[in-house]
């Protein structure tokens, strides 16, 4: 009898696979459980992998859930926040900004949604998450203001800016991601900061001409 013909041994994934799995499967579960609703042991079974294999690719749950706002959401905020030619209170620089953040957003907008959600209770790690990034974008926001009108409105304000903007987008994810929608959350993020910076760089303007 003929022996069987050997069968190569399948290739097991590597580590960036592995953690590429476990992020989607993260995504699935919590967002229609929730964080504190999904455990460790939940995502590993949706994404087919033991606790050995999650905790070489993830320190924990919370760990997880940073990985999902830093690729989601705050690189886009960081690539903003770096650029070169950063001039809040000029209209074509935010249509231009919140155009393509926006759009970058939404490519990953299961995410985004399960973020914001998330970010409503106080005791949640993406509640933490969020709002340390969020007070960190508005120290560097007031430090531009300072370099360009010699004063800035207060972090809170700043902060408060930018969870309007947050909610715009949530808004467009939940009436469906229709253009219409999307381009209505555009247009409002980019009238908000205008509003809010060009009114600072007016009065400073102003104060500088009484002086």
């Amino acid at each position: 009898m003929q022996a069987a013909a050997h069968q190569p041994r399948k290739k097991r994934p590597g580590m960036e696979e592995q953690r590429r799995l476990i992020l989607a499967a993260a995504v699935d579960l919590l967002s229609i459980h929730g964080s504190s609703g999904v455990s460790v042991s939940d995502i590993c079974k949706g994404a087919g992998v033991s606790r050995d294999t999650y905790y070489r690719c993830f320190a924990d749950k919370g760990s997880l859930i940073d990985e999902l706002y830093q690729t989601s959401v705050n690189d886009h905020i960081e690539t903003v926040l770096g650029a070169w030619d950063l001039d809040y209170d000029n209209p074509a620089w935010l249509h231009r900004v919140f155009d393509q953040t926006i759009d970058a957003i939404l490519e990953r907008h299961k995410v985004a949604q399960l973020l914001f959600v998330e970010s409503a209770d106080p005791n949640s790690h993406a509640y933490r998450v969020i709002h340390r990034a969020f007070d960190k974008a508005a120290r560097r926001m007031q430090r531009w203001c300072r370099e360009a009108y010699g004063r800035s409105p207060s972090r809170e304000f700043l902060v408060a800016l930018l969870v309007a903007a947050q909610w715009l987008v949530h808004n467009a994810i939940v009436s469906g991601m229709k253009k219409r929608d999307i381009d209505k959350a555009k247009a409002a993020s980019e009238q908000l900061f205008h509003a809010a910076f060009y009114s600072l760089k007016t009065s400073t303007q102003v104060a500088h001409s009484t002086r």
